[in-house]
């Protein structure tokens, strides 16, 4: 009987040694595997750590080094990526052709502008066909052409900005509505598994002015047509038929065949009190996700990209139009305005939509573009160049009607996924250049019912109000006018002189905008009570 317990105890202990030895393999088998499923979810950041402890037990694993690298770019930690490449390099490791453009990729992002440069051409010896390739190594040569119009525009972050994400921002009625995963006042937050963090819903910011400074702030945003969540994801989303109707995209509340949420477009309509559903889209689909949305003001012509099958490649740009009551199938801009890379956030404004691409050569990652809608299919798309765009990411543009102000997102400041709203003033005056004015003066009597009268021959200084000195000087002719040429940036005032060497001063207002006043009136107001009292 002892024998036997023996033996039992034996083999216990030998069936104990190997489940414990497969055990201590798999306590380092197990994350790596955890780690390629988080990957293969789109769980970037989670599998870069996971990687990031494996490579502490295998420090030689230039295979893992590879995933780590690949997964830091995803995740949009280019710097992390970079030195997870330089790492591979280092150790000898040969990177195949999709790397070496992620290389390229985070080292242009980063600046880096001549190592990006050499992978993008080693990219390219490989396929010398590549014509994106080889539109990115012009454009990393001569990146000083989106730089040039820089004066046309002004970029400023708002005060919304979190830690979080806030994008895709749209004006609406004094303010704008934006999309953001911050953390609401509820106190039951719904969590999204893939990126640890609240799904995005919508808030709405209005502008005020500072009764002190009178300058003009944004007001704490707010919970936005909170009826229409659906407890997942829910923006961007475009307003129409005056702020009456919008539509918007959301996450489905069920998974498709697949175990995934796709999301979708839905239209609705203000009904006094609450926002409402009024219809889901005709072609939204569990195969595949409508990622953002515009549509002009009367509500009948439609765009959005999607990773829909059969597109150029990634996420293309689709438009559809309202005819007969129903929407006409997505059609696909093609290849001129689409690209074998991403295309996403389109916004039409007039007859100009503008749209973010990775695909089109840029300043790094997502730049924004436009190019004119036409009768036959779509202009060349020109890159806004530097500041609308950045080596990060920059996309959801909005205008107001004039086209001249607006939003933007961007992760600059902070990269990864810490998006920020920016406010953006575009079709700035650049300096110098000459203002066609006239000058009038008009008597200041007892009645004061003077005409304005033209006042020829005078001469006229135009002063900047900072320093007092004169920066242009001329005359007018025998009509009042004349032309004065703004030398920079300023406030500035005209002093006219007099034949009696009397000087009168008018204030001169300019224009933010390119071409928004042909002629200035200027008038003088003559005093003539004080005239004669000096001659007394």
């Amino acid at each position: 009987m002892t024998k036997t317990w023996i033996v039992l105890a034996i083999g216990c202990l030998g069936y104990l040694q190997g489940a414990g030895q497969a055990t201590v393999f798999s306590l380092f088998e197990d994350p790596l595997r955890e780690a390629d499923r988080h990957f293969a979810a789109g769980r970037y950041a989670r599998a870069a750590t996971l990687y990031t402890a494996g490579l502490s037990r295998k420090p030689d694993d230039v295979v893992m080094r590879r995933k780590l690298a690949q997964a830091r770019y995803r995740a949009k930690d280019y710097a992390g990526a970079v030195t997870a490449y330089d790492q591979c390099l280092s150790a000898g490791s040969t990177l195949t052709w999709d790397d070496q453009y992620y290389y390229a990729e985070a080292n242009a992002t980063l600046g880096r502008r001549a190592m990006a440069l050499d992978y993008y051409k080693r990219c390219l010896a490989q396929q010398p066909d590549n014509e994106l390739i080889a539109k990115k190594v012009w454009r990393l040569a001569n990146l000083q052409y989106l730089y040039e119009d820089s004066a046309h525009y002004a970029v400023r972050p708002l005060n919304i900005n979190t830690t979080s994400g806030e994008l895709c921002a749209v004006p609406y009625q004094d303010g704008f509505v934006f999309t953001s995963n911050r953390k609401g006042a509820g106190v039951v937050e719904r969590f999204n598994r893939k990126s640890n963090t609240p799904f995005y819903k919508l808030y709405q910011a209005r502008w005020k002015e500072d009764t002190a400074t009178h300058i003009l702030t944004v007001g704490k945003p707010v919970a936005f047509a909170s009826s229409l969540r659906a407890g997942y994801n829910t923006g961007p989303m475009a307003f129409y038929h005056q702020g009456k109707q919008m539509v918007f995209v959301t996450s489905s509340e069920k998974a498709g065949a697949e175990g995934r949420r796709t999301l979708g477009l839905y239209f609705a309509a203000w009904e006094g009190k609450k926002w409402k559903v009024v219809a889901p889209f005709a072609f939204n689909s569990d195969r595949y996700s409508i990622h953002d949305v515009s549509i002009n003001e009367e509500g009948t012509v439609l765009y959005f990209s999607s990773d829909m099958a059969g597109g150029v490649g990634g996420k293309d740009v689709y438009t559809c139009r309202w005819v007969d009551g129903k929407w006409t199938p997505p059609r696909n801009l093609g290849e001129t305005v689409n690209t074998p890379l991403n295309e996403a956030f389109p916004y039409l404004h007039g007859h100009m939509l503008y749209f973010s691409s990775d695909g089109h050569p840029g300043l790094g990652q997502l730049d924004i573009f436009r190019a004119q809608v036409q009768d036959d299919g779509y202009g060349e798309p020109e890159n806004l160049g530097y500041p609308v765009n950045s080596p990060y990411d920059d996309f959801g543009l909005a205008l107001d009607t004039l086209g001249t102000h607006g939003y933007l997102s961007s992760n600059r400041r902070h990269g990864g996924y810490d998006d920020d709203v920016y406010e953006v003033d575009m079709d700035l005056q650049t300096y110098p250049f000459t203002v066609a004015c006239e000058l009038k003066y008009k008597e200041h009597t007892w009645g004061d019912r003077s005409r304005n009268m033209t006042w020829p021959n005078a001469r006229v200084a135009l002063m900047d109000s900072g320093t007092g000195k004169s920066v242009f000087a001329t005359q007018t002719d025998a009509s009042g006018k004349f032309s004065i040429v703004i030398p920079y940036f300023s406030k500035y005032y005209v002093q006219v002189t007099d034949d009696d060497g009397g000087t009168h001063k008018a204030s001169f207002e300019l224009s933010k905008y390119q071409g928004e006043a042909s002629v200035h009136e200027i008038v003088i107001v003559k005093d003539i009570f004080k005239k004669n009292n000096d001659r007394k």
